[in-house]
């Protein structure tokens, strides 16, 4: 496929928004020209979203780097057919691999094959839209604790950083909805070893770029081995905990995962597959989501007239206090806003594929090999995609003219068979946080300016979120 048949396939229509003439939201602004190799070298180990040039912004297909073969796909009937048509020929990454294996073990994020495919088959079940709505009730008692909070502890004038707050809030549902709170008292152990974690495997090393073996002792590999070890350990004695005591009440995801068994085998998970799987449930789930809300709380303080319109539908269809689960599904703007702020910062920025043998992607012959990259942050953005592709316009995802984003072009979830498991959980989380605060404060971004989106494994704000957080 061609770039111009690229525009005539998948246009989307134009929206009009007051937001379009609003300020830009934060972003890097590409390179007009590549970098040369070192560039680009310390562009991708600073902050990898700085690294492309607009080229990559408009083509449907780019080969990038220098050192090895790699192809940047951007076409959304492309991207399809990688992630599910043709999915049997793509793995995920070395590169992928080498940063999340180390923490994740072979959980659903990094399992590969049969390991793979047994995981998700049992783990599926408990992470379907019914099963979900069975955690509101602890997913809103813990916004509920987080908002009372706000109202004892936050002194007029005095920021807030609605990062770290998120970060709090999402562990703490995931403790209660996975273990039953049985991580709370290990949270700040979690939180600092997570957090050197995500620094140290998050950055591209040169281990990745010149493809070493994982074997290789590198210095992120060295100064993270004693944080991995620490909530491994704490995971594990959790799951251990579990294992011996079989007569155990089910009243948690934990629970159901250890005793579900496979429906194509009969057999159940190994504890050491159960420990995987909730450290991927942990540190995947509470990061990004925590992610997701700092910048969609940014956008609407960035953009009060949305904010307006969000908080005034949360109080017509949901009152003051999300009490009813069903209510969640009749909020369209607010789903709306949601969608156009995971479209600006997608959660997981950059995915990549292996091609285990020869495919052709937008008339190109690839090969066995090859590293196909995609990333949701270049593709959410693309010119030829997308209508003012910079600004913050919630419309895009209003019926009827969301029916017109292919599938391929909007993916901050992924795609197709590897789909991210927890969106449900997480799209569920995301809304429950948002009628439970926003209709008790007004937010005020302390400094616009200063505000940054950085790559690591997941999308952050570099710096925190810090905000001025009134009671209305």
């Amino acid at each position: 496929m061609t770039a111009l048949s690229l525009v005539q396939h998948h246009p989307i229509p134009p929206v009009t928004s007051r937001a379009a003439t609003g300020p830009r939201p934060a972003a890097p602004r590409p390179h007009p020209e590549r970098l040369g190799l070192f560039a680009t070298i310390r562009a991708l180990r600073t902050n990898p979203i700085t690294a492309f040039p607009e080229e990559a912004y408009q083509a449907p297909i780019l080969e990038v780097g220098r050192l090895r073969s790699v192809v940047l796909v951007n076409d959304p009937d492309e991207i399809e057919h990688v992630l599910v048509g043709n999915a049997g020929n793509y793995r995920k990454s070395v590169q992928q691999q080498r940063r999340l294996q180390p923490a994740l073990g072979d959980g659903l994020l990094t399992a590969e094959g049969a390991a793979w495919q047994a995981a998700r088959r049992i783990a599926a079940p408990l992470f379907n839209p019914k099963s979900i709505a069975l955690l509101f009730d602890d997913m809103q008692e813990a916004a509920a604790l987080m908002r009372d909070r706000w109202f004892d502890r936050t002194v007029p004038g005095r920021p807030l950083d609605l990062a770290a707050e998120f970060q709090r809030l999402t562990y703490e549902m995931v403790s209660r909805t996975v273990f039953s709170g049985a991580l709370d008292q290990d949270r700040a152990r979690v939180h600092a070893n997570m957090a050197i974690y995500f620094e140290t495997f998050g950055r591209i090393d040169l281990a990745s770029l010149f493809n070493l073996p994982a074997w290789v002792p590198t210095p992120a590999a060295l100064r993270a081995r004693p944080a991995l070890a620490v909530f491994r350990s704490i995971v594990d004695r959790v799951v251990a905990r579990r294992v011996d005591d079989p007569d155990r009440e089910m009243s948690d995801l934990l629970d159901r995962l250890m005793r579900s068994p496979d429906p194509a085998t009969g057999k159940v998970m190994t504890p050491v597959a159960i420990s995987d799987n909730v450290l991927t449930f942990l540190a995947a789930g509470h990061e990004t989501t925590g992610n997701a809300l700092a910048w969609i709380l940014y956008l609407l303080a960035l953009f009060p007239d949305a904010e307006t319109a969000v908080t005034d539908e949360l109080l017509s269809v949901v009152g003051d206090r999300p009490s009813r689960r069903e209510a969640l599904d009749d909020l369209v703007f607010t789903r709306a806003v949601v969608n156009e702020a995971l479209r600006l910062y997608p959660p997981a920025p950059f995915m990549g594929r292996e091609a285990l043998g020869r495919d052709d992607l937008a008339g190109r012959r690839i090969e066995k090999g090859t590293q196909v990259l995609i990333s949701p942050w270049i593709v959410h953005r693309h010119r030829r995609l997308w209508g003012d592709p910079e600004s913050f316009r919630p419309e895009r995802f209003m019926p009827p003219k969301d029916r017109d984003i292919p599938r391929g072009a909007f993916i901050p979830f992924g795609l197709g068979p590897r789909v991210c498991i927890g969106r449900s959980f997480a799209v569920q989380e995301i809304l429950v946080v948002l009628a439970t605060i926003l209709p008790m404060f007004h937010f005020r971004l302390l400094d616009a300016q200063s505000v940054s989106p950085e790559a690591r494994i997941t999308l952050r704000p570099a710096g925190g979120m810090p905000m001025i957080v009134t009671p209305r």
